[in-house]
């Protein structure tokens, strides 16, 4: 998943304080505890809310609850609080098989075949960091759940992703060439544990590094019937914003989630980076370092850990996000200065930026913001202005309004920036930016997108002004997907192409692009292509998006 997009799925605004970890503080750390706390002031006895901790120099300074665990019993959130902290889970099941590795028993340099024989060959090989690094080509089993009608609400079991791998027949790319955030990377990690060990993730963690570590609220929930004392409940809002309601989390998938932490559990893990009690400092470097591509392409992901900056600071870091539940990590190599902040609901805003507030209260010195390529004031975003298409994404829409550009997205049009250099970003120019690809008289003929962060550039090519819409009738009919063995039924009504199955409660909706190809609102859906034969007719379909590529169904015979 991209940074920015990490960052903008994970937030909250903040309140009621249910407890802190440390009482009667000095006046400089009252200054700063008060400061944290007004942080959350929005977090009520009548709202979910948050947990923070804070560790420095060796030790937790402030841990805090504000807000609501359980809205229905009345249970507030305390330091002790478990949170389900859904990808924080990564890190551990890294550092999990880099233990593994210093021993010898895991060769990450080999086929995961080796260790997981119902894998299919996919005549390519994927090795054990091509999964830690996100490259293996996998599908993400989240976006195969979803199209094949068993969203997050539906229980889901780890052998279910083991069912879904082993029907797969084709890859999003070859091993090694690209970097896409994949779930199904992280739960192939905890199944090769299982594998090398005889153990499962949950009991090896605990084993050989919650329970040396001091994390005695911390283990990978793998029994989704399990009672877990002292946990948060999850939240989300009802449809017109007026009330809360359950967002359940009906899963107990291990490797890629399924961590239930406390807050200062996770401040313990943090002394591990600068005083290494499991492991030891060569260990502990090679988690925090990024990983290459292949071909030696840096990328910005590691041993489930992202390496960058946060507000000018040299940081460590991974956020999560499941139902309601939402979670950040992050470690300041430089100052041995870490912040874990938990949620029950995503309160649209972003930690990412709290933990900068909080750095700042505690770190002495501010680091300059990086320089940004100026704004071009006089730029026109009228030449850029039209609909570009990439094989696996939705398409990307630029508009001018105001002689500004927007980009049109789903939920609600971006401001781009149109910088002196030529490129547009949405002000993070870092994490993405885009450019601009011109023919010989000068006219854009594509628009490609940046990741830094992920190693790769997405070419967006541009689309005719005017959508060809093919004749609807034709496409109407049951496709099959034997990789998820799920039939859709397509069919036209008023006026519209709609796919519905056993599984969805709502159907698809399906808008035409170009000829052949359609689009939905449904991000798993973002590209349907039809397929014809040698003599025109409809044979089948592919649904594709960046994490889920290809993915065929065939006509069924009427």
């Amino acid at each position: 998943m991209r940074l920015q997009v990490l960052f903008a799925c994970v937030a909250f605004a903040a309140g009621a304080v249910s407890g802190a970890a440390r009482a009667t503080p000095a006046s400089g750390e009252h200054t700063r505890h008060a400061a944290v706390d007004a942080l959350f002031k929005a977090f009520t006895t009548n709202t979910p809310g948050a947990a923070v901790g804070i560790y420095h120099n060796g030790k937790l300074v402030y841990a805090r609850g504000y807000g609501m665990a359980d809205l229905e019993a009345g249970t507030p959130i305390g330091p002790q609080t478990r949170f389900h902290v859904a990808s924080l889970s990564k890190q551990f099941t890294a550092f999990a098989i880099a233990l593994l590795a210093r021993e010898g028993k895991v060769d990450l340099e080999a086929d995961i075949r080796r260790y997981l024989p119902f894998v299919p060959d996919f005549r390519a090989v994927i090795t054990v960091r091509d999964l830690i690094l996100h490259r293996s080509g996998l599908r993400d089993f989240y976006a195969l759940f979803d199209i094949a009608g068993q969203g997050i609400h539906n229980v889901r079991h780890e052998q279910q992703v083991i069912n879904l791998v082993s029907r797969q027949r084709a890859l999003n790319f070859m091993p090694g060439t690209a970097y896409v955030y994949c779930n199904t990377d992280y739960t192939l990690l905890a199944e090769i544990v299982r594998a090398v060990t005889g153990r499962t993730l949950r009991q090896f963690t605990s084993e050989r590094i919650f329970q040396p570590l001091g994390m005695t609220h911390t283990f990978f929930a793998d029994d989704v019937s399990e009672i877990i004392p002292n946990r948060a409940q999850s939240y989300a809002r009802t449809g017109d914003g007026r009330h809360w309601q359950r967002d359940l989390l009906n899963s107990d998938n291990t490797g890629a989630t399924g961590l239930s932490a406390t807050v200062g559990d996770l401040a313990r893990w943090a002394a591990n980076f600068s005083r290494p009690r499991v492991g030891d400092r060569a260990l502990i470097e090679q988690i925090s370092q990024n990983g290459t591509l292949r071909d030696g392409t840096p990328i910005r992901y590691g041993f489930g850990l992202q390496r960058t900056s946060l507000g000018g600071r040299d940081v460590v870091f991974h956020v999560g996000g499941e139902a309601g539940f939402q979670s950040i990590f992050a470690y300041f190599p430089g100052e041995d200065f870490a912040v874990a902040m938990t949620t029950n609901a995503n309160f649209n805003l972003n930690l990412a930026d709290e933990v900068t507030s909080i750095a700042g209260l505690y770190l002495l010195k501010t680091p300059a913001a990086p320089a940004l390529v100026a704004v071009d004031a006089r730029a026109s975003p009228d030449r850029l202005v039209g609909t570009y298409r990439a094989p696996f994404a939705h398409s990307l829409r630029l508009e001018a309004r105001n002689g500004r550009l927007y980009r049109n997205e789903r939920d609600a049009p971006q401001e781009l920036l149109q910088r002196v250099d030529g490129t547009f970003d949405a002000g993070s120019p870092q994490e993405e930016f885009f450019t601009a690809v011109e023919d010989a008289s000068g006219g854009v003929v594509a628009v490609e997108q940046h990741s830094p962060g992920e190693g790769r550039v997405t070419r967006f090519e541009r689309a005719p002004t005017v959508p060809l819409a093919p004749a609807f009738d034709e496409l109407v009919g049951d496709y099959y997907s034997d990789e998820l063995d799920i039939t859709y039924r397509l069919r036209l009504e008023n006026g519209r192409l709609l796919a519905r199955s056993l599984w969805i409660a709502e159907p698809i909706v399906l808008a035409p692009v170009v000829v052949d190809r359609f689009e939905s609102d449904n991000r798993y859906f973002a590209a349907v292509v039809f397929d014809r034969d040698g003599a025109g007719r409809i044979r089948g379909l592919h649904v594709s998006s960046d994490r889920a590529r290809n993915i065929e169904m065939r006509r069924l015979a009427q």
